[in-house]
């Protein structure tokens, strides 16, 4: 069977979107969880922390992610990680307003990279609410071959915006459990630390991709004034790893647009971010 008889094949979800994942999501970003009610309004990313997985301890793979042939094709390179998408805010998700997800496979692209061959296999979720679209989403998944230690992908771009505002973060193991429990999230290239040095040869636990652009999306919060993300295109371009400090950077390109970028602490990219904004939703 063809890889790209995965193509169309889907999975739907339901979560009643009750108010205490939201207030752990809060907590772990350092806000007060006792605001988070009924009604309140996600903020952009902690759509994520939905949905979560069910699978069995039995239906994983060695490297804690589930087995794959479901919903994803049976892929044979060993190394799954989160590439990059883009999210389109439709209307407002609100805690407590239970919703339903649809994900499907859209794109399946066979390539050769530096490190060997590489499959990209783009999905597409689209939440729902009361019976309309609220969140249309694109997430790009990538695996590729197992390499020898120290020839794994390393921040490579150089900074290319010109800044007008920047805020640190740094990463702790606490951050990256809170968040793969708040996820239900068991690769374990997040928190085994002798799997991931010996095994695939990382120098420490990587920073789930989505926790980044989650801390980039909570830094640029306090520059919004009431603005609203309609969406959000990413790319992550390079690792981080635990205990390194992150810089969050940000360019207003025009009156609706600006580029966030995140750095290492080599100031090398690790993810770059394209949002756009309204004034308010046209429903």
């Amino acid at each position: 069977m063809s890889y790209n008889d995965w193509i169309g094949k889907s999975k739907d979800q339901y979560d009643n979107m009750g108010p205490e994942p939201l207030q752990r999501f809060e907590a772990l970003l350092d806000h007060d969880p006792a605001e988070v009610k009924n009604g309140t309004v996600l903020p952009p990313c902690a759509h994520w922390i939905y949905f979560n997985p069910h699978d069995k301890q039995a239906e994983l793979d060695d490297d804690g992610n589930p087995k794959r042939g479901g919903l994803l094709p049976p892929v044979d390179l060993p190394v799954r990680m989160w590439a990059g998408g883009k999210i389109l805010f439709k209307k407002p998700l609100k805690a407590g307003l239970a919703c339903d997800r649809k994900s499907t496979v859209v794109k399946i692209d066979e390539k050769e990279g530096t490190t060997g061959k590489l499959c990209f296999v783009t999905l597409r979720h689209q939440v729902s609410t009361a019976g309309a679209v609220a969140i249309d989403e694109e997430q790009q998944l990538v695996f590729r071959e197992k390499t020898e230690e120290g020839a794994h992908p390393a921040r490579t771009e150089p900074m290319d915006i010109d800044f007008d505002w920047k805020k640190t973060r740094k990463f702790t193991p606490v951050h990256l459990f809170r968040y793969s429990a708040l996820t239900f999230n068991s690769h374990r290239i997040h928190y085994d630390y002798l799997y991931t040095t010996e095994e695939h040869g990382y120098p420490n636990l990587l920073v789930p991709a989505p926790l980044v652009l989650t801390l980039m999306m909570d830094a640029y919060k306090t520059k919004t004034d009431g603005k609203l993300i309609e969406e959000i295109e990413y790319r992550a371009t390079g690792p981080l790893y635990v205990h390194e400090e992150m810089t969050i950077t940000s360019k207003d390109t025009d009156n609706t647009k600006v580029e966030l970028r995140a750095l290492g602490p080599d100031n090398k990219i690790a993810m770059k971010a394209s949002v756009r904004w309204i004034y308010s939703w046209n429903k």
